[in-house]
């Protein structure tokens, strides 16, 4: 079949996976890929999401040389800095506290074992050469940010899992970066596994500011144990093909889980939100926001899907899209799902699209503003209740100047 030729053809450009902690998952990961194609719209997954650029494109191989300078693409400036630069991972150059551990993820014995959702998650498995694994000791409280930037260049092509453990009653900020320089076509499949101990507070930035030739997937996956809070922002800035996976596993009571993500768009860039959140246990509660701003010919793809199951009592689910076009030429498919099988339960979920309000623009301009300035002040008060979920104020910093950078703003938060 051409298409399953397309999916080989794709595969074997990689080699196989090294990693130990892979080993026990490549045998499902294997047999899910023989009975699928390359992705097309025809699948449920990817509906919205042409992908006949990737399957087509040429790629180096992975040895491609590494720049001198990537050191510039960290965004905090005291964090626990790891690098993942086309495969080839850095650990920290400073001492860590007893109670953090950092290692190269070839490291690891056992990995937990995720889901395999689509043919990308199962060459993750069965491909993935590089990564990290980060443990926090229980009780430990991390004063300092653990950055994990992932650097892509050239026209590199490759596969990296990263395991993030957090034990009992610990707190810690993580920050994903991902950014992109001098790339011809890239492409890059990033899968974080994180397990969140009981009592544990994790707080997770994820900021993507990659190039217009960026083909880019992630795939976080969380298990969340009892009295958790678990919290990721997922800050979509720049790139051309960017797809983002989250599989939150609600596993333990009283656990409370955030989930939000803001993506601004122009050009044609295509950005694709997927998330599961999948409450197993009574008694928690999740929150999901998600907001995007599209111009020009950009097209936006949110997917969130919500299980509560028959055991899950009592649980509190929200979740909202909500997108506003500022060109007739962008679109949004937006699919919010709830799917309950309990029946002493609040949830609700809703989606909204439309354009600027003519008469609040009227009410501005009345006042003495520009049209510019109009629009932006109203975007801004759009997003703001995203922007203001950032816990990380060099986060926050980074952000504001590539909007204004992008769009041509003068944004102040």
């Amino acid at each position: 079949m051409e298409n399953s030729n397309k999916l080989s053809q794709f595969a074997s450009r990689f080699s196989s996976t090294e990693i130990t902690g892979l080993l026990p998952m490549v045998d499902v990961a294997r047999a899910f890929l023989e009975g699928n194609d390359f992705p097309t719209t025809r699948v449920e997954r990817f509906k919205y999401t042409r992908l006949t650029k990737l399957a087509n494109a040429q790629f180096e191989s992975s040895d491609v040389s590494l720049p001198s300078d990537y050191h510039k693409h960290q965004i905090c400036s005291g964090a626990y800095a790891i690098y993942n630069v086309n495969g080839k991972v850095f650990l920290p150059e400073t001492a860590l506290p007893e109670g953090l551990s950092i290692d190269f993820i070839s490291s690891e014995k056992a990995l937990p074992t995720s889901t395999v959702k689509d043919v990308f998650a199962g060459m993750n498995v069965l491909y993935a050469q590089s990564g990290v694994c980060v443990h926090v000791a229980k009780n430990m409280v991390l004063d300092r940010v653990i950055e994990i930037v992932h650097v892509c260049t050239g026209s590199f092509a490759g596969f990296s899992r990263n395991l993030l453990s957090v034990g009992e009653n610990a707190q810690v900020k993580v920050l994903l970066t991902f950014v992109s320089e001098q790339t011809k076509e890239c492409f890059s499949h990033v899968h974080t596994s994180i397990q969140v101990g009981r009592h544990a507070n994790v707080n997770v930035e994820k900021v993507q500011i990659e190039s217009s030739e960026m083909f880019s997937f992630s795939d976080e996956e969380i298990w969340q144990d009892a009295d958790s809070v678990f919290q990721i922002n997922t800050l979509t800035l720049d790139g051309n093909l960017v797809r983002n996976d989250l599989h939150i596993q609600v596993q333990g009571e009283h656990a409370e889980t955030h989930l939000n993500g803001m993506y601004m768009l122009n050009g044609q860039q295509h950005v694709a939100n997927y998330t599961t959140v999948d409450h197993q246990v009574p008694n928690c509660e999740s929150h999901e926001l998600y907001k995007g701003i599209m111009d020009d010919k950009s097209l936006a793809v949110f997917n969130g899907k919500v299980f509560v199951q028959q055991d899950a009592q009592k649980t509190n689910a929200f979740q909202s899209n909500a997108n506003v076009l500022i060109s007739e030429d962008a679109s949004v498919n937006s699919k919010p799902e709830l799917e309950i099988y309990a029946d002493d339960v609040k949830c609700s979920h809703g989606s909204t699209t439309g354009q600027l309000d003519d008469e609040a623009l009227f009410y501005l301009r009345a006042r003495g503003i520009s049209q510019k300035g109009a629009t932006q002040l109203l975007l801004t008060a759009f997003m703001s209740d995203v922007l203001g979920k950032i816990s990380i104020p060099e986060v926050k910093n980074k952000v504001v100047e590539v909007i204004n950078n992008r769009f041509d703003w003068e944004l102040t938060l």
